[in-house]
């Protein structure tokens, strides 16, 4: 059991990191992007732990908090501007993998929407995905595909589990009529 000094929540590492300089907050933000990628949310949340991390182990004080805070939205918009971190474009291609997997068009609304990117970027990544009835079409036949529901369950086992197989894609965020429609699909329909 581990035993603390006064303070419970004192950093467990015994060697501190590297001390917190301008120089290495931005090399520390490059080699995030270039590893990682993603939007800006995430970079923003990791220099926040940076910052976070630095103030936890006394390297900076609180009142520097603000500049530092002001450095990291600097080093945003450099990063925005020369197109190393861009939401639209990480937008369009998570919403083309999510569909290729088999999830709902509104469902990668909502993914979306949770890594931070905004809804214009999420209304035209979607947009992007084609129409969206076909969008959702498309989706819900590549989840059956892959969770080997509907037409793709053996001949034997599809009459009872029709209900099971429609259930597991309304589960996935599709319509009902959708779900029905590809549980009840014949394999010789199959696109």
């Amino acid at each position: 059991m581990a035993s603390y000094t006064d303070d419970q929540f004192a950093p467990k590492r015994r060697r501190p990191p590297p001390p917190l300089t301008p120089l290495r907050f931005r090399v520390l933000a490059e080699a995030y992007v270039q590893r990682f990628g993603g939007p800006s949310s995430n970079l923003k949340r990791y220099l926040q732990r940076q910052i976070d991390k630095a103030l936890i182990w006394k390297q900076i004080e609180q009142d520097e908090v603000r500049a530092w805070q002001a450095e990291m939205a600097k080093i945003l918009a450099e990063f925005q501007e020369a197109g190393a971190v861009n939401d639209a474009r990480f937008a369009q291609g998570a919403a083309e993998v999510l569909q290729y997997r088999g999830v709902a068009p509104r469902v990668v609304a909502m993914r979306l929407r949770q890594k931070g990117i905004g809804q214009a970027d999420i209304k035209d990544a979607i947009d992007l995905l084609g129409d969206p009835a076909a969008a959702e079409w498309q989706a819900a036949l590549n989840l059956a595909r892959r969770r080997r529901l509907g037409p793709y369950r053996p001949a034997e086992d599809r009459k009872e589990r029709r209900q099971k197989d429609a259930a597991a894609l309304a589960r996935a965020g599709f319509s009902a009529s959708v779900a029905f429609r590809v549980v009840d699909l014949k394999v010789e329909d199959l696109p």
